[in-house]
């Protein structure tokens, strides 16, 4: 077997000055690139401004407000899906966190709606597994989890 060596004139396209980067260079250069072009979103800055005013009202309170919030046309839900509601829910708690509310009541509010809305989309995926399952299949007794 004969191995041959990487010259300057390499398909690869490498010369005699090509330097390596590292692959956490590259991801540093994408995070600060990301983090320099990163621009407030209005929709959930305004979100967040409620859900600040809303603290001490419960965590039922913030699900079902989530829940019938309506989106930028006025007609459709803003989070139509309890997939949509878990995100948004974590997407709060993750910012309440990088704003050190994390020891908050808030904080513990929208925590409690996230729940509401992870046992809510569990509970949807359960009941879909449930209604798609074909009624003479025997292989989803017998399959192993």
């Amino acid at each position: 077997m004969k191995i041959e060596s990487v010259s300057a004139s390499s398909p690869l396209g490498h010369g005699a000055g090509a330097s390596v980067e590292t692959l956490e260079s590259k991801l540093l250069a994408a995070r600060q690139e990301a983090a320099g072009s990163k621009r407030p979103d209005p929709e959930f800055e305004h979100l967040y401004q409620l859900l600040l005013a809303m603290e001490g009202q419960g965590e039922k309170a913030i699900h079902e407000f989530l829940r019938t919030l309506r989106g930028a046309d006025g007609a459709a839900a803003a989070y139509p899906t309890a997939k949509a509601l878990n995100a948004i829910t974590q997407q709060v708690l993750y910012r309440l966190k990088e704003d050190g509310l994390e020891k908050s009541q808030l904080y513990k509010e929208v925590f409690g709606a996230n729940g509401l809305a992870f046992a809510m989309e569990v509970f949807v995926l359960g009941v879909m597994r449930d209604v798609m399952q074909l009624m003479e299949d025997d292989a989803w007794e017998k399959s192993e989890w």
